[in-house]
């Protein structure tokens, strides 16, 4: 988790030691009268100190969600306590969430719609404590997932079938990067490639970095594909209508649409980190919706559909 972690190990070992416990690999136990006690105590407050510290410091991770239904951003702790569905407020329609450096940047899908569906959407920024709120960093065409690598941001203009980008700082905007995309919705990059989930032709489309070699049927066969994630190894998608999350290699090989293949009603949006996988689901014909955050560990093991309960249709998954 940081430095400053691995410090409090450090430290903690030592409080094993100073108390005359054993430690893996180490010789004789330390034993000894007052002296031995005290440093002991000492250590127990440098220990504790510093596993403080590190809290006060950020190092607590923290689980982000798009409340769709109440128009608000959720966080947690990573471990699924301290829920506040209200972290930030005045979203409008929110549709996906990215943690990227010290900000925290989700996707306003639902403002100024047509009749045919399309909407005047933003992406939207705030710094990582919920201040600083800029509802309209970028403007986009009913946004339906976005990502963000390097010094751009991506998004899935799902009211006009294009992927768009354009620099992090909200300029030069160019909302047809990618043209020909069937309903995007979740968009994911690497240092090299593009992907993104066609959800109205059941595939997952893929381009090179600057815009090229478009395959908009890289895999097919997915069910209603919405959000994606991507590690250094594979791709995930949610299988809106499989009730699935769906994984393959990142050049398309291995596909498994049911890498979890129980992951609640109408999963929407996925992230990953370097241990675990994380969804978003809604319950089918509930007034109002409700929804849950889902956690499995990465090999797919472990699902907990209910690892953390929503009232508020979360559409939008990120991890800090």
């Amino acid at each position: 988790m940081g430095g400053s972690n691995m410090t409090s190990v450090k430290v903690l070992r030592r409080v094993r030691v100073a108390a005359g416990a054993r430690t893996p690999g180490a010789g004789p136990a330390i034993r000894g009268g007052r002296a031995s006690r005290v440093a002991a105590g000492l250590i127990v407050g440098l220990a504790l100190s510093a596993v403080w510290g590190s809290v006060a410091n950020g190092a607590v991770r923290h689980i982000y969600w798009a409340n769709i239904s109440s128009n608000t951003i959720g966080q947690a702790d990573l471990n699924g306590t301290h829920v506040d569905q209200s972290f930030i407020t005045g979203a409008d329609g929110p549709s996906d969430v990215v943690v990227y450096g010290q900000h925290i940047y989700w996707a306003n899908a639902t403002g100024g719609c047509t009749e045919s569906g399309s909407c005047d959407g933003t992406i939207a920024e705030a710094d990582l404590d919920g201040s600083h709120v800029k509802e309209d960093l970028v403007p986009a065409v009913t946004p339906y997932g976005f990502t963000i690598q390097g010094s751009y941001i991506y998004w899935a203009n799902s009211g006009s079938n294009t992927i768009g980008r354009a620099d992090l700082n909200g300029t030069h905007v160019d909302q047809s990067f990618i043209t020909g995309a069937n309903g995007p919705n979740g968009v994911v990059v690497n240092r090299q490639t593009i992907y993104w989930a066609n959800n109205g032709s059941n595939t997952i489309g893929r381009a090179d970095l600057n815009g090229s070699h478009v395959d908009q049927s890289f895999i097919t066969d997915a069910v209603a594909p919405e959000g994606m994630a991507i590690d250094g190894h594979h791709i995930y998608w949610a299988n809106h209508d499989g009730g699935s999350i769906g994984r393959a290699n990142l050049n398309g090989t291995g596909v498994d649409e049911k890498f979890i293949a129980h992951a609640g009603a109408w999963p929407t949006r996925v992230t990953v980190d370097s241990s675990h996988i994380y969804w978003t689901t809604w319950t089918m014909n509930s007034v109002p919706s409700t929804g849950t955050i889902g956690e499995a560990n990465l090999n797919g093991s472990g699902v907990k559909n209910n690892f953390i309960y929503s009232a508020d249709s979360p559409v939008g998954v990120a991890v800090s």
